[in-house]
């Protein structure tokens, strides 16, 4: 009988495909990828059933959806108080840089406009205690290379937002605004 892998099972696998990684482009695009599905998670926990039939998509988070997107994904999580005022601009910042990825020809972290990117995602989440964790957890205590910097923001968001998601109760929705509504 084959075992079920578990989600933390599953989290690491991801970070270590993660970490094998080691061009900076591909790092931001599968990170952002990452942290798009983890907020997609939490919104699903979160949030009252679909309305859709069980076989069809999410009428608000899948496919061409009005929560569909990366954007919308981080407002509405920050709207519903799911995350904070700085994990919410750690993930703007983010999405900048997976845009900007994912839509240029030349991306190097080194060069203008993404050097400035990656120092405003490194002040917003090199600070949090989640960073020393992951940096010793899954990539020891040694001074990171730049590379192994990126990871490691990348991977802290993860965390944060695994660990998030994981603490998501479903709503009830409001009692009194259903009870309005059933009269």
């Amino acid at each position: 009988m084959e075992r079920k892998s578990t989600i933390s099972e599953v989290f690491d696998i991801f970070a270590d495909d993660l970490l094998a990684e080691r061009s900076a482009r591909p790092l931001v695009i599968i990170g952002a990828s990452k942290v798009d599905h983890l907020l997609s998670e939490m919104l699903r926990t979160f949030l009252l059933p679909k309305c859709a039939k069980a076989k069809n998509q999410d009428e608000l988070l899948d496919g061409d959806a009005p929560l569909a997107t990366f954007s919308a994904r981080i407002k509405l999580c920050r709207r519903l108080g799911l995350i904070d005022e700085t994990l919410y601009l750690a993930l703007e910042r983010l999405r900048a840089l997976r845009n900007f990825s994912a839509h240029s020809i030349s991306f190097n972290y080194v060069n203008s406009p993404v050097r400035e990117h990656l120092a405003e995602l490194r002040k917003q989440i090199a600070v949090r205690r989640s960073y020393r964790w992951t940096k010793e957890t899954y990539l020891g205590s040694e001074e990171l290379q730049p590379i192994e910097e990126l990871q490691c923001l990348l991977l802290t968001l993860c965390v944060l937002l695994e660990a998030i998601r994981k603490s998501v109760q479903p709503t009830s929705g409001s009692k009194s605004s259903l009870s309005i509504a059933g009269k």
